[in-house]
């Protein structure tokens, strides 16, 4: 049997809420989405052994769909036999070339959730997978966006109501991901959920991730929280040498409450739209920045943790032959400090 990996471009049905609460709204006035499908194909002729499979959905970090990142770990997750839809949330609405700040206050976080359980609506139709088993990943804002649809509220709030209300996660992971918002509300879906961080990242409250993984634990979801020695933001970049980063979001804090409002820690204001959310933004962003450092071993480490938490979760196992290296180190990292519930 030979199995190929096949990619094209995806559209799929969604919507643009500034805010939480603009969701209901928003959802009147869809918009077409973009991404990029990888799925594993088999050679014409040939009985696929698995006509339905396990898939996930990639959630993209503010610097937008690199190929170091995004698109190689689309291509790896199709290699291990997943069907991979690496989401486009900037190019759609025109902010593929604005820079990170630019982009972080328009395309926001209700933005981005919009955009991730559209695409799960999108995987679950597809004939070639299982419903109950789509997962999703992110890298930085789009791994807060993977933390966020564990919780229960925003399943509720974005499937609620629509023929698809049953559908939900089936696992979760996080690289690096912005520790910015808390839910009032721990009640989270059940599926697993893995957090990986570097333990030099100055763009991530390693405290707060902490409490973000105990309120999904105290809601129902087992949390798995890695830290990587040694190792700074976006680990899995193709910056050879260390890039500093001017504005750090380590210390901005906003608090998602039960009626799904937004209110920021440090000002208190409830953030309505962008004058809100740009102050409130701007209280806890420090200029002291932060570095991106690429680091071969921490990008097969956490590679491996991703497969290992899927494959428990779809109860997979991979074809023979498959892929799960984006690097090749020399040894793997030692010494990850591993907390789980």
């Amino acid at each position: 049997m030979t199995i190929t990996l096949r990619s094209e471009e995806a559209a799929f049905e969604t919507s643009t809420p500034f805010i939480l609460k603009d969701v209901p709204e928003a959802r009147r006035h869809p918009i077409r989405g973009r991404g990029y499908l990888y799925r594993p194909q088999v050679a014409e002729g040939e009985a696929d052994p698995c006509p339905k499979r396990p898939a996930v959905v990639v959630s993209q970090g503010l610097g937008g769909l690199k190929q170091a990142r995004e698109h190689t770990y689309g291509r790896r997750l199709a290699e291990h036999g997943y069907v991979a839809l690496v989401v486009d949330s900037f190019a759609i609405r025109g902010k593929d070339h604005d820079s990170h700040s630019k982009r972080a206050l328009a395309a926001t976080e209700s933005t981005m959730l919009a955009d991730a359980f559209a695409a799960l609506r999108a995987l679950a139709h597809r004939p070639d997978v299982d419903p109950d088993l789509i997962g999703i990943v992110g890298f930085s804002y789009g791994g807060m966006i993977t933390v966020l649809t564990a919780y229960e509220q925003m399943r509720r709030l974005f499937l609620g109501g629509t023929p698809d209300a049953d559908l939900r996660f089936a696992a979760h992971v996080s690289f690096y991901g912005s520790s910015v918002p808390r839910l009032d509300d721990p009640a989270a879906t059940g599926a697993p959920v893995l957090i990986l961080n570097g333990a030099l990242d100055a763009n991530v409250s390693l405290k707060r991730t902490s409490r973000i993984a105990d309120d999904l634990r105290r809601g129902g979801s087992p949390v798995e929280e890695v830290v990587l020695p040694g190792t700074y933001h976006q680990w899995d970049s193709d910056d050879a040498t260390p890039r500093f980063v001017r504005w750090s979001i380590r210390n901005v804090k906003m608090r998602v409450k039960r009626d799904n409002t937004i209110r920021d820690e440090i000002t208190g204001i409830e953030v309505r739209g962008k004058a809100s959310r740009t102050i409130a933004i701007g209280a806890g962003t420090s200029p002291r920045g932060y570095l991106i450092k690429m680091d071969a071993e921490a990008t097969q480490k956490g590679l491996d943790l991703m497969f290992a938490h899927f494959d428990r979760a779809f109860g997979w196992r991979p074809e023979k032959g498959a892929r799960t290296a984006v690097a090749a180190p020399e040894r793997g990292v030692e010494g990850a400090a591993v907390t789980s519930q």
